[in-house]
């Protein structure tokens, strides 16, 4: 059975997701676009669009003819006649028509709403509001995932260099302690450098089994974030990013981001839902209009079915029903209020996000302009005190600081270089796009 799982999660993988030794691989886009096809929540969001969209059709179904055909037999304690009075003869008898206490009938039955005081076309309008809710929720979510996965994504890339650093930092201080016991059996160093060494190189292994944690559970996270199970095969993660792109500047981004923010259009949608409802409420101290009729036959235990048959036009005005609907019209005016109010929050937080996102995408560019030129210090610092130590002019703990010194710049570059991909796909959420260049706003 697990032989089988496996066989299907590995059809569903994308062309190319295999290298060479057999496990596949992914690039950022690849997740992505695996996570859009198979994670629940998405899924059940677009199920929830595609329910809306059938409301719609119920709602414009309101607005046709409705017929019914019905049928039954009720038993009289006297008997009923079979059809109306005319007035007319019947075979040459009275106008009376014939009575039995059992009688059977059947008819069709038409209702063809004319006028609701406006409610059947509102009706339409806030099921296809509500479609838009629906739509707007799920490219919220959407756009979550792709950010989380591109964070976690990139979390795991930049645990991995870091992974490289130590396993060369910890390869630095074992050849630096071959060193230092040869100078201690030589009689040219203390002993107490060896010991010092010891207990970086101790420091440094343990640095490297909490980042091979860090990095397995990193990779459970983004497996969750895909939507698989235990049965999905184990796979990896390629440094194959994105290509770079422009993004406007601070104020055009922003005016993009209420154009197309999920967040934004859909609250206000839930506004223009909320002004529909009032309206609709408001309809109902209109009057009704409609077109009904009947036709069907009626007969006793003889089953000598008699037809009839009729048709009218129909008008009702509510003229008082306990203050209901003076009730829902102050709930609809409240709500629509409120609802305003959080378009209003909902406009000062994207506001706050896109300068906020701003500001890290040049934060990152700056640390990481940085930390390449300390990195190119820092090997060099490395390589003058290993010299000198190797001649005799310096110390352990130089040499030990120097190491330090470096791993902190190769650390603090992966950080920045993978902060700078996750703050760009931050502002990319800010402003109501992704990585696919997908957007709300249609």
């Amino acid at each position: 059975m697990k032989k089988m799982a496996i066989l299907f999660w590995m059809i569903l993988l994308p062309a190319g997701a295999f290298a060479q030794g057999g496990a596949p691989s992914y690039s950022l886009v690849q997740v992505i676009e695996f996570a859009l096809k198979n994670e629940p929540r998405l899924i059940a969001l677009g199920k929830d669009v595609e329910a809306a969209s059938y409301g719609i059709k119920a709602a414009k179904g309101e607005r046709w003819p409705k017929i019914d055909l019905g049928a039954g037999v009720t038993r009289y304690r006297y008997a009923a006649p079979l059809r109306p009075i005319s007035g007319a003869p019947v075979a040459g008898g009275s106008g009376f028509p014939p009575f039995d206490k059992d009688v059977y009938n059947a008819e069709v039955t038409l209702k063809i709403p004319i006028y609701r005081g406006g409610r059947l076309v509102k009706n339409v309008e806030i099921a296809e509001i509500n479609r838009l809710i629906a739509e707007r929720s799920w490219y919220q979510e959407r756009q979550e995932l792709v950010f989380n996965l591109t964070s976690v994504y990139c979390k795991i890339l930049e645990l991995e260099a870091l992974l490289n650093a130590l396993g060369q930092n910890v390869r630095q201080l074992e050849e630096h302690r071959r060193v230092t016991e040869q100078f201690v059996k030589a009689g040219t160093a203390a002993q107490v450098d060896l010991m010092k060494t010891d207990v970086e190189l101790a420091h440094a292994r343990q640095q490297v089994l909490a980042t091979q944690n860090a990095i397995a559970a990193a990779q459970e996270l983004i497996r969750s974030l895909m939507g698989v199970d235990e049965t999905f095969p184990q796979f990896t993660v390629t440094a194959d990013l994105p290509p770079d792109k422009e993004y406007p500047g601070e104020d055009e981004g922003l005016k993009a981001a209420l154009r197309q923010r999920p967040d934004y259009l859909k609250v206000k949608a839930r506004t223009e839902l909320f002004q529909a409802r009032l309206d609709q409420v408001k309809g109902k101290r209109l009057p009704s209009v409609d077109v009904a009729g009947e036709y069907g036959e009626k007969g006793g235990d003889a089953f000598s079915f008699k037809e009839n048959w009729n048709i009218g036009l129909r008008l009702s005005y509510p003229l008082f029903d306990g203050g209901i609907t003076r009730a829902e019209i102050n709930r609809g005016t409240v709500e629509l209020e409120r609802s305003s109010e959080e378009l209003r929050a909902v406009r000062l937080l994207i506001v706050r996000e896109v300068k906020g996102a701003y500001l890290a995408v040049t934060d990152a560019e700056k640390r990481l302009s940085v930390a390449k030129e300390a990195i190119s210090l820092a090997e060099e610092n490395l390589r003058v005190e290993q010299l000198k130590y190797e001649t005799g002019a310096g110390t352990t703990s130089d040499v030990i600081d120097a190491q330090t010194a470096l791993l902190r710049a190769q650390t603090d570059r992966h950080q920045a270089s993978y902060d700078l991909v996750t703050a760009k796909a931050a502002l990319d959420k800010a402003l109501g796009s992704d990585i696919n260049g997908e957007v709300a706003s249609r």
